[in-house]
């Protein structure tokens, strides 16, 4: 998302590299010329194109991707951050199949559901209530409705490079100012009121300015699709204060930082919202969001006394909700702990190697989760990132080359699946792939 590049600009991909792609991948050639025919792109999922066409998956399993083209690649990206306990999990695998085998489309409640609601008020302190929908992006919107019915606003306050999911009000700052893309209407532009990240004073100084008319300030509390870039604790606490002061909700979007503690970037920062988002890892691998927070604003989605009408054919399903306690119980504080320890032990290794190449590299991230960029620092904000540059997508291709999967803008993240010896195979495959470029 930060610092893109043309996709006409082909000597991002230059013709070596190319040539050793589509020699190693004809499966996927073919496979991708068969989706350009009946999908625009050959896919559904923007994030997951790269030049000169993308891979395809045939299985995974724990720590592994096994590509139709016979390569087996070490995954670094985990549907990024999705798949926190590697793929295709025994006691995840074993509770979703048993509970689909029972039924899965059902217009009723289920006990799943109840049980994973009650896990996530259980491990969450800000969390009284939650509403299962089937995305982040579903997950942002209906937090959002909640603080826009709450406070009787329409503008909404998010950061400089923030993403938030793909409907209307939140793709705009998304990379650089305005509207995302064309597809969004002009009006939103106005209903959204950006501020750079980690900047307190700005911060201060926009809600001293607007912020009784703000229906929330929306924000990571790590910077994910900007750059994986932690927010200062000064601006966590920072935010919390302003918005308190101005009687307006306070959302966390936690659909990838909800790894970092039991309690998600939250318990970790002691900072508490509002209101928070999540999605991705809390379904076991199946479609899954949820808008959490305090009793009084989740009221408002009560079907009898509530104003906000909320529903969704796959909300809750069951097989999702199982999976979803199953990857919870799994993913305990003694998991947690373990996996951020090979994460900051991953992030000094790869600065390292960083520091000794001839490139400019920064490193950031917190516990499991990392950036690297193009650029020497520091690294406060999706502006000053070096993530998804020019640089980004040759360095896929050459981590690539070397066994590693990670995203094309430089992302990655770990999974309780790995090992010490894939952080070392990993930083390793780092040091070569420099070499490459």
């Amino acid at each position: 998302m930060t610092n893109p590049t043309d996709p006409t600009d082909e000597t991002v991909v230059s013709a070596e590299v190319r040539e050793s792609y589509e020699r190693a991948t004809p499966q996927s050639r073919a496979l991708a010329e068969r989706a350009r025919s009946v999908m625009p792109g050959g896919d559904t999922r923007s994030v997951t194109y790269h030049r000169p066409y993308p891979s395809f998956v045939d299985s995974a399993s724990g720590a592994s991707l096994r590509m139709v083209d016979g390569e087996t690649l070490l995954d670094v990206l985990n549907n990024y951050t999705q798949s926190v306990l590697g793929h295709a999990p025994d006691p995840v695998v074993e509770a979703v199949c048993d509970r689909f085998r029972a039924g899965n489309g059902v217009a009723a409640p289920t006990e799943p559901a109840v049980e994973l609601a009650e896990l996530l008020v259980d491990r969450v302190d800000s969390i009284d209530r939650v509403r299962f929908c089937n995305s982040g992006t579903e997950a942002t919107m209906n937090a959002i409705r909640a603080a826009m019915a709450w406070t009787g606003e329409e503008r909404i306050c998010k950061i400089d490079g923030g993403y938030h999911g793909t409907h209307d009000i939140v793709e705009i700052g998304v990379s650089g100012d305005g509207r995302a893309h064309k597809g969004i209407p002009r009006s939103a532009e106005r209903r959204v009121q950006t501020v750079s990240y980690n900047d307190t004073e700005q911060l201060k100084a926009t809600f001293e300015a607007v912020g009784d008319e703000m229906a929330c300030l929306i924000l990571e509390p790590i910077l994910g699709a900007g750059g994986m870039i932690p927010a200062t604790d000064e601006f966590l606490r920072t935010a919390r204060d302003v918005t308190t002061d101005a009687d307006v909700p306070l959302i966390f979007d936690e659909v990838m930082s909800f790894r970092l503690a039991p309690g998600g970037a939250q318990e970790r920062r002691d900072v508490e919202p509002d209101l928070t988002a999540l999605g991705k890892l809390i379904g076991g691998g199946l479609p899954v969001g949820a808008v959490a927070g305090r009793e009084q604003l989740m009221a408002q989605f009560h079907p009898e006394t509530g104003s906000i009408d909320h529903s969704g054919t796959f909300n809750a399903n069951p097989a999702t909700m199982i999976g979803g306690v199953a990857t919870l119980e799994e993913l305990d504080e003694d998991a947690i702990v373990e996996l951020n320890r090979r994460g900051n032990e991953l992030r000094e290794r790869l600065q390292q190697v960083g520091d000794a190449s001839s490139q400019q590299i920064t490193i950031t991230g917190e516990g499991s989760l990392f950036q690297i960029h193009f650029t020497d620092g520091p690294v406060r904000d999706w502006r000053s990132s070096g993530a998804g540059g020019s640089l980004s997508e040759p360095l896929f291709h050459a981590m690539r080359r070397e066994g590693i999967f990670l995203a094309p803008r430089g992302m990655g993240n770990l999974s309780t699946a790995m090992d010490d010896e894939d952080i070392v195979t990993i930083s390793a495959a780092f040091e070569r792939a420099l070499e490459s470029l």
